[in-house]
């Protein structure tokens, strides 16, 4: 999906580091926005925009400015564009120094009529300051009648003034939501049949960013309009365009007649199943935008023809393929970011992803991700608000559950006479695990295995070889699993007296993963939990002759939501574990307790993984 507003776009990187350490690459000394919104929807930006270099990264950062917008639907100008530089002294951007081009993914996966205006500010140095000032009209509506905007104001950047106003005519309805802004309506508006509002902010202050760090819309101050009165009116709007796209064609009533045929299935899931993983399986995943396209799927039958599509495009077609069958369905609307949360306000803005919902079933299909079996989903789709377009009612997707989302590992190694270890394993991934595994191991396929498998042992400082064993990560038929065999370097000195920590191979090693994870002093911000499993059995058996003299002692950590327990037995020459770790979190969205919790565990487990077995 392509849900755009114009605006200025402007990106910054930035990692965890200490609040005393950081310091934000620049500052918005000052973003001025006036909309003047018609009885009709469309609307008129004035846009007014000037940041201050403040450190050596600042220069890259606000070296180059784009201005994205769709240039089907709206025209836009830069009125100027100049350099301030630290003496006062002002260098200005030539208008024909200003160009447009194309704007496309990186990956080249999306095509549209999307064009940026691109400003390359001239002698730039820590404390240069840039300036712009643009128009934009928005003379065709994303959504025939509608109008909305939606700005997030980043808690990693300096603000010293922001001022937004917004005049819309008496006679369209639109609803107006702030947080951490001051301002309102006002008692009258200086042009006539209109209504007027005026917002500020200021933020003096910037944090460094966090670790899995909700997105924005959950937490930030914001300033949105919309003239949707409920999300209900939100999936209409969707709806009303979409249906008529998924009209089954006689040919997409052969492929679904030949597909269930071939299939041989019989009930509602069997068909559900072949549909949905024809659909993710023969689809690719390409958009082409021209117009509204970004909220417009094309019709199921040119998406048959041409076999790609975007995320509306997949929906479309398998909602075209599902009704061949007599199998109602319904677009859901939902985001593909870290946010978790509804916004008060409705708007269109907080979705920019489409997954399918069957009712009969009670199940969300998301063809986009070509790894997910029915009844699963992608990590980032999971415990989201939805929109279903065919009925506007809310609802949410599954959340993560330790029963569904879990991972079995059982390895056998043999420490051999020279110190280094024989080993095989057998992993079993499952629910969000098994999708991101199938796309791994198919990412695997036709490539060194030596670089793949070289790269998997270093996770853990760890040299050898080893050989993952050939799987087919679009056959869901059989319960995933994925085997493996290796041999580590010698990982202790032989003949003893010796010790050694227990060696991972070629296994997943997701609890060890956990030993790794630092989290930020102190959260400020909201952040992801997952409520997950795993569950390890490994054997490490000595040569003959060799005398294990002490073993690690068990470990068991049970506080609030969370579990941790590991079993060493020595039996005769064979030394047998079992650790298993599960989180149950009642939201999806955690804090600093979290964190709190997560910390006193992860000391817990370096402690036994640091457990060493003695031997002679």
């Amino acid at each position: 999906m392509n849900f755009k507003k114009w605006a200025a776009a402007l990106l910054w990187c930035l990692g965890t580091v200490a609040f005393a350490q950081y310091k934000p690459a620049y500052t918005v000394v000052k973003s001025n926005s006036r909309y003047e919104v018609n009885k009709d929807a469309s609307y008129t930006q004035y846009l007014e925009e000037q940041d201050r270099v403040d450190t050596p990264q600042g220069i890259r950062l606000l070296g180059e400015r784009k201005i994205t917008y769709n240039s089907t639907l709206e025209d836009v100008e830069v009125l100027e564009a100049y350099t301030i530089q630290p003496d006062g002294t002002r260098i200005v951007v030539p208008l024909d120094k200003i160009r447009t081009q194309d704007e496309t993914a990186d990956d080249g996966s999306i095509y549209s009529d999307s064009k940026s205006k691109v400003i390359i500010y001239p002698k730039l140095e820590v404390g240069s300051q840039v300036y712009y000032r643009a128009k934009s009209v928005q003379h065709t509506p994303e959504f025939p009648g509608h109008f909305f905007l939606w700005e997030h104001y980043s808690p990693h950047v300096r603000y010293e003034s922001v001022n937004v106003e917004l005049v819309h005519h008496v006679d369209i309805p639109v609803g107006v939501s702030s947080k951490g802004m001051q301002g309102g309506k006002l008692e009258m508006s200086a042009v006539p049949n209109t209504v007027a509002y005026k917002f500020s902010f200021n933020q003096d202050k910037a944090y460094p960013n966090e670790e899995s760090r909700a997105d924005l819309p959950d937490f930030a101050p914001h300033f949105s309009a919309s003239t949707f009165k409920s999300y209900a009116d939100v999936g209409q709007a969707y709806q009303v365009r979409a249906k008529e796209k998924a009209k089954v064609t006689p040919a997409i009533q052969a492929l679904a007649n030949e597909l269930v045929q071939i299939a041989k299935a019989q009930t509602t899931v069997e068909k559900v199943k072949v549909l949905h993983h024809w659909v993710a399986q023969n689809i690719r995943c390409l958009g082409i935008y021209v117009g509204a396209g970004g909220f417009v799927p094309h019709d199921a039958q040119s998406i048959l023809d041409n076999r790609y599509g975007d995320c509306k495009d997949h929906v479309v077609i398998l909602e075209s393929l599902l009704a061949a069958v007599g199998i109602e369905s319904s677009p859901a609307l939902i985001n593909a970011s870290k946010a978790y949360l509804l916004p008060q306000l409705p708007t269109p803005g907080i979705f920019d992803h489409v997954i399918t919902y069957v009712p009969s079933l009670n199940v969300f299909l998301d063809s986009t991700s070509r790894f997910a079996p029915l009844g699963t989903l992608p990590n980032d789709d999971m415990d989201k608000p939805v929109v279903l377009t065919a009925t506007g009612a809310l609802s949410r997707t599954p959340k993560t559950d330790p029963q569904k989302d879990r991972t079995e590992a059982r390895v056998q190694m043999k420490l051999t006479r020279n110190g280094s270890i024989e080993g095989k394993s057998q992993a079993k991934m499952m629910g969000v695990f098994e999708v991101a595994s199938r796309g791994s191991q198919f990412n695997y396929q036709n490539k060194n295995q030596a670089d793949i498998v070289n790269r998997l042992l270093s996770r853990f400082q760890e040299t050898g070889w080893g050989e993952i064993g050939k799987t087919e990560p679009t056959d869901f038929d059989a319960p995933w699993q994925v085997n493996s065999e290796f041999e580590l370097d010698p990982v202790v000195n032989v003949p003893g007296p010796s010790a050694m920590a227990i060696p991972v191979g070629l296994a997943p090693g997701r609890i060890k993963n956990f030993a790794d994870v630092v989290l930020p002093k102190e959260r400020r911000f909201p952040t992801a939990c997952n409520s997950t499993q795993h569950e390890e059995w490994i054997e490490l058996e000595f040569p003959k002759g060799m005398k294990v003299t002490r073993v690690p002692k068990n470990v068991n950590f049970v506080k609030d939501n969370l579990k941790y327990q590991s079993r060493y037995a020595l039996q005769g020459q064979v030394l047998k574990i079992k650790r298993s770790y599960s989180a149950q979190y009642k939201n999806r969205i955690c804090g600093q307790e979290a964190d709190s919790l997560f910390s006193d565990f992860t000391q817990v487990l370096r402690r036994d993984l640091r457990q060493q077995v003695f031997f002679e």
